[in-house]
């Protein structure tokens, strides 16, 4: 029996404002590649339309989408959430977390 790919979710909360910017990826492996973890992540802060004043935490979050496995990172400021290097492996272990948790299932639609 097959299942709809729901896909990963990726997103972004500024903790202050509550704010928060989400995009799916139904195939979230692509997310491995730094440069397309970075650009996910740059384009969800762009779109939190925050003020001139981007100060506070900031809470980065993957979510497979098939059976509700979220986890999220904390970040003490918008800097550390933008650095690349920071920001793509913090994707690529939030990810790999999820996928964890999935070792267990029986059934993975998540283009694995």
């Amino acid at each position: 029996m097959d299942r709809e790919n729901r896909g990963y979710s990726l997103s972004v909360c500024h903790q202050e404002s509550g704010k928060t910017e989400q995009k799916v990826y139904l195939k979230p492996m692509s997310l491995y590649v730094p440069d397309i973890a970075n650009q996910a992540v740059t384009e969800l802060v762009a779109k939190l339309n925050l003020s001139s004043d981007h100060s506070g935490e900031y809470t980065l979050t993957v979510t497979n989408n098939n059976n509700g496995v979220s986890v999220d990172k904390d970040f003490s400021d918008l800097s550390e959430l933008t650095d690349p290097l920071i920001t793509a492996d913090a994707v690529k272990d939030l990810i790999n977390i999820v996928r964890g948790y999935e070792s267990d299932e029986e059934t993975n639609v998540c283009g694995w």
